[in-house]
């Protein structure tokens, strides 16, 4: 299965044009590529369900972003964002609190890079959520460490979290001297991939996304096992 063969050239012309009328001057190469990504996302979702059933009932309808960009609070006004993208959430609700698994396509953004980036993991959680997974970590580390050992997760994602911030000291709460302190200074936990640009506009790439989603699921479930613990 592929997207569609003109996704990557779409968003590189794009970026250079990103106004109203360029944009309704190609809606229909829009509107395929959008079409084609729908389908490649039902497709994944088909696939990881029976792996992470926390995704709940959801559609690829549910996952898709739009390429509108929410211009209220930001100085960029660009009206359109250079990729697309999809977000297979925990729950089936679609919001960055959660973990789930993140695909990506088209310009660099948001701090990621290439044409393909995807992952796991959980964006910018709640205080009471980052609070419970650094617990989580605290009680059952080595549980946590067996996850980052593993070898599709070190083959895919290394040994660091992506994360907007990591704090420099250890959290309130938990002593300085404890052996694995780093682990807890994340304020996200994202695992990040980013394609190979020869795998992205072959048949390869489904089967690709999916083994870097499979290596994600074990940190997926560890962190939904934090938020859904018995004191909740």
């Amino acid at each position: 299965m592929k997207i569609h063969p003109d996704t990557l050239q779409f968003f590189d012309e794009l970026q250079y044009n990103n106004n109203r009328e360029w944009f309704q001057d190609n809606k229909k190469r829009w509107d395929s590529i959008r079409k084609d990504f729908l389908v490649f996302t039902q497709a994944l979702i088909d696939q990881m369900l029976p792996l992470d059933p926390s995704l709940g009932n959801i559609s690829a309808k549910d996952c898709v972003y739009r390429i509108y960009r929410d211009l209220r609070f930001s100085p960029d006004k660009r009206p359109y964002k250079t990729h697309i993208s999809c977000f297979l959430p925990t729950g089936g609700k679609r919001n960055c609190g959660v973990p789930g698994y993140y695909l990506q396509m088209g310009q660099e953004d948001y701090g990621l890079h290439g044409g393909c980036s995807l992952g796991g993991g959980i964006f910018m959680p709640e205080p009471k959520t980052l609070e419970a997974i650094r617990q989580e970590i605290f009680y059952n580390v080595e549980e946590f460490k067996e996850i980052m050992a593993a070898q599709s997760f070190k083959h895919y994602f290394g040994t660091e979290f992506w994360t907007l911030k990591k704090l420099s000291r250890v959290p309130k709460g938990y002593p300085s001297d404890w052996p694995d302190a780093d682990l807890l200074k994340y304020k996200d936990y994202t695992v990040n991939y980013e394609m190979p640009d020869e795998i992205v506009l072959t048949d390869d790439l489904f089967d690709q996304v999916l083994e870097v989603f499979r290596a994600a699921v074990p940190l997926n479930k560890f962190i939904q096992k934090a938020m859904w613990s018995p004191e909740d």
